[in-house]
């Protein structure tokens, strides 16, 4: 079954220079791709698709951009994969997504890259060691669960370091019999955080008012020092340490309110909600702590792990809540 992890990753000096660098070709290859996009649908020509663009692309680049040929072809790769996704996204009619568009380098850095693809290119010794093309041996935060890994994505984003791995891992065998409630259904919200067909309820965590007050002080203090300067990058890592501690907290709850509820029932309905027109709403820092859309997520894909039917309610339909 397909599979994700996220882990840090912790880099040498020569290994970050290296990722910087991927990175910023990443970044200068899709919005290579937009202007080339925008540039045929204005003069009405055939659009072309990832693949063309990366042919044309590997024709020229040693010759027009050699700098690319600095890092693995793999992140190059990467970049013209993403804004195909980006362009299918867009048009497809039920994501209600835009048009691709140029990413901006941030101060902070922030941004990833693709740095292996493929079962050879991911040499994983079992504890703590990944080896990747263009990188080396990468020392890991964490260990990776068991699976077969073939692709792997290097970020940086809130101060941190992350790799988030592909992977195939075995499907969970029942050894013993299944002693789950055989359907139920559960309603998502801001207070409670979810409530299932039993009437268990699970408490929202409410992240980011948690740290509203200290993340609102670092900020402040950023924006009236020089910017670059020491005391600028000061209230920088204080303001990641708080949006990390943000994400933490939010994800803890959704991954112990899905876990709980595929191994509680066997069939499972949840309301499929528009999660975009509730960003929208009067109470978006409250919604963005619900998750709501990720806990969707969460248990389809634990359910296809754990022999749990999870079925999506349409939230035009009467009786979805009941």
């Amino acid at each position: 079954m397909p599979a994700g992890h996220s882990v840090p990753v912790r880099l040498t000096v020569a290994q970050e220079r290296y990722s910087r660098r991927a990175v910023g070709i990443t970044r200068f290859v899709y919005n290579l791709c937009v202007a080339t996009h925008r540039f045929c649908r204005v003069n009405r020509l055939p659009w072309p698709s990832w693949q063309d663009l990366y042919k044309e692309f590997n024709a020229i680049k040693r010759e027009e951009c050699p700098f690319v040929t600095e890092v693995a072809s793999r992140v190059a790769e990467g970049a013209f994969m993403e804004f195909g996704a980006a362009v299918r996204n867009w048009r497809d009619p039920k994501l209600n997504a835009g048009p691709p568009k140029f990413k901006k380098k941030l101060r902070t850095g922030t941004g990833s890259y693709r740095a292996a693809s493929g079962v050879a290119q991911c040499r994983y010794d079992g504890k703590r060691r990944i080896t990747l093309p263009g990188l080396g041996s990468v020392k890991l935060g964490a260990t990776l669960p068991k699976g077969i890994i073939h692709e792997a994505h290097i970020r940086w984003r809130n101060g941190r370091w992350m790799m988030s791995v592909k992977y195939w891992k075995p499907p969970v065998e029942q050894t013993e019999p299944d002693k789950r409630i055989e359907a139920g259904a559960v309603d998502t919200g801001i207070n409670p955080h979810a409530t299932d067909s039993e009437a268990h309820t699970w408490e929202n965590p409410k992240a980011y008012y948690v740290a509203e007050k200290r993340l609102a002080r670092w900020q402040r203090a950023q924006a009236r020092r020089t910017v670059g300067s020491r005391g600028w990058w000061e209230a920088q890592r204080h303001i990641d340490r708080l949006h990390r501690r943000i994400v933490g907290l939010r994800r803890n709850a959704q991954h112990q309110m899905t876990s709980e509820l595929v191994h509680k029932f066997h069939n499972l309905v949840i309301e499929d909600l528009n999660t975009k027109g509730l960003m929208q709403g009067s109470t978006p820092k409250a919604q963005a702590d619900a998750g709501m859309g990720d806990i969707k997520r969460q248990l389809i894909y634990k359910g296809q792990w754990h022999h749990c039917t999870v079925s999506l309610a349409p939230r035009f339909y009467p009786s979805s809540k009941t």
